[in-house]
């Protein structure tokens, strides 16, 4: 989300930037608005149900590692109560099959987040360029010239800030 927000910030300059001194006298003219990304993005009914839609989809691999926890936890028990009445060899075999779930379930758990976070940025990717639409759309609509990241900027009075018609307009799809 940072990285999507730190991109229109770095566009929205260069667009203003592309502007430079020939556009200063018709920027008198121009008219601007800003809008709050992470604020919208943050209150999108969408992304609740997002939300739930990546937990059905990992719930099973969840479980899983779960199973994978309690099965490691119980090894982990039973060698430390029965260390005293197993042989060295016993011992040995059973530590290292201990070690080796433990590392299994890290690198399946490391791979599991990492799915998890792809996942994740891919559909607040999705959302993220919906809403960069939207945002195109009702600038058109309403005449903007440009259209700012609201934290991008020190100050604007509340009426250059469109992010509720963004966020109904998102609602509304």
């Amino acid at each position: 989300m940072k990285n999507m927000i730190k991109s229109v910030l770095v566009a929205t300059a260069f667009m203003a930037m592309t502007l430079g001194a020939s556009a200063t006298a018709s920027a008198q003219d121009a008219k601007f608005a800003v809008v709050d990304v992470g604020a919208v993005f943050q209150q999108l009914p969408e992304r609740e149900q997002i939300s739930q839609s990546l937990q059905r989809e990992f719930a099973d691999r969840i479980e899983n590692m779960q199973e994978r926890e309690q099965e490691i936890g119980q090894l982990q028990e039973r060698i430390q109560r029965d260390e005293e009445i197993m042989s060295e060899e016993e011992y040995s075999q059973a530590m290292m099959d201990f070690q080796q779930r433990v590392q299994e379930a890290q690198q399946a758990g490391q791979q599991l987040n990492e799915e998890m976070r792809r996942r994740q940025g891919e559909e607040r990717d999705r959302v993220l360029r919906r809403m960069q639409e939207v945002i195109a759309e009702i600038a058109e609509e309403e005449g903007y010239d440009v259209v700012l990241e609201a934290n991008g900027i020190a100050y604007a009075r509340d009426g250059f800030d469109i992010s509720s018609r963004v966020l109904d307009a998102m609602g509304n799809d």
